[in-house]
Parts: structure tokens; C-alpha cells; sequence
């Protein structure tokens, strides 16, 4: 019986001994989620500050929108998008449910975006 305790005691003196050289999978896990999350921070900052120069950027050069108070802006900035991609007016109009000449007059309004 005495020795059945000493050999338990051992063993459990060897393992905890093992466990103290054992590399701990949750501690590298962590660093590695901290790791990704301030990777992921940064590029949503670096993100954020093209969208805010962009944002200036439209507003300097502005859409204009005073014509075609009927057209919400996104589709306006939809159609210089497009036209900028090289899409004919043909498309553009089809695409947008508009005519070719309300395309072809935004795009003119809009020349200074699209320089």
C-alpha cells in the first residue's frame, strides 16, 4: 500500500513537471487573436481615412445635384461610376432606368468628377 502511494506521488510529481515544460496552446491562441485583432484595427483605420478623403474629395469636386432632385445621389454617383468603367450611355441608361439624354446630361453636369 506504501508503495502504491509513493508511485502515485511520483507520478504526479513527473507530470506536473511535464506540465510546467509543455507549450500552452491557449496562451499562443490568445496572442495570436490579439495579434489578428490589431492587424484588423489598423486596416480599418488605414480604411477609414481613404473613405474620409474620398468623402472630401467628392464634396470638393461635387456631383451636381441641384438638376436632378428626382435622382437620389447614389444613383447619380452609380452612373459616373459606371461611365467611368467605360459602359455606353446605352448601358448606363438601361441599367439605371433612365433615357440616354438624362444620362448624357448628368455626365455632362458631372465633368469635373470624371477628369
Amino acid at each position: 500500500m506504501e508503495i502504491m502511494i509513493i508511485a502515485l506521488f511520483a507520478v504526479s510529481i513527473l507530470l506536473i513537471g511535464v506540465s510546467y515544460f509543455q507549450r500552452d496552446s491557449v496562451k499562443d491562441i490568445e496572442q495570436e487573436v490579439e495579434h489578428l485583432s490589431v492587424s484588423s484595427m489598423q486596416e480599418i483605420y488605414k480604411l477609414k481615412k481613404k473613405v474620409r478623403v474620398l468623402e472630401e474629395e467628392i464634396l470638393q469636386n461635387g456631383l451636381q445635384l441641384s438638376d436632378y432632385d428626382s435622382i437620389d445621389p447614389q444613383t447619380l454617383q452609380r452612373i459616373v461610376l459606371k461611365h467611368n468603367q467605360g459602359l455606353s450611355t446605352e448601358a448606363i441608361a438601361r441599367s439605371e432606368y433612365l433615357s440616354e439624354d438624362e444620362i448624357r446630361d448628368i455626365l455632362k453636369k458631372n465633368e469635373r468628377v470624371l477628369t
